[in-house]
């Protein structure tokens, strides 16, 4: 057989068996509290902490207020196993292509821009960002493209 196939499905059994460690290098300290209504495209203008451990601490270096950033944060599962629903199908969206907590992984990948720095004690005062309190933070990325320089503004 050549080419791909649309009608062959993966076999789940054939799923390698591969374990990942994470370790969160802080968790967000504080967030606003959400709006009961949030409208499908919602950007919160809160502000939201947060706050990294000691050893990821000199890793803010060359961090500013209006800077943009990726930030990679995983979020406990609630416990509910998803139902068929979130496959899509019926003029209802797939799970990939919105925006609903209940993934099949729990990570989340969210932009915000930096309010203010405090790079001693660790923390990032950021806006824009959707997330729970208490969630894990696994990374934070520049949200640049690879041609864009990490500069302050009149630098």
């Amino acid at each position: 057989m050549t080419g791909h196939d649309p009608e062959r499905i993966p076999d789940p059994s054939r799923r390698p068996g591969v374990a990942f460690t994470l370790r969160p290098i802080g968790f967000v300290q504080h967030t606003p509290k959400k709006r009961m209504r949030v409208p499908k495209y919602f950007v919160p203008r809160k502000r939201t902490t947060l706050e990294f451990f000691q050893p990821y601490l000199p890793g803010l270096t060359g961090l500013f207020p209006g800077f943009e950033l990726w930030i990679v944060t995983y979020h406990a599962p609630s416990g509910r196993i998803p139902t068929d629903a979130w496959q899509g199908g019926d003029g209802v969206p797939g799970v990939f292509a919105t925006s609903l907590v209940e993934r099949p992984n729990p990570i989340e990948f969210l932009r915000a821009r930096i309010v203010d720095i405090e790079q001693e004690k660790g923390l990032l005062q950021v806006v824009g960002l959707d997330v729970e309190e208490g969630a894990a933070i696994l990374d934070i990325r520049p949200a640049t493209s690879p041609h864009h320089g990490l500069t302050k503004p009149g630098e």
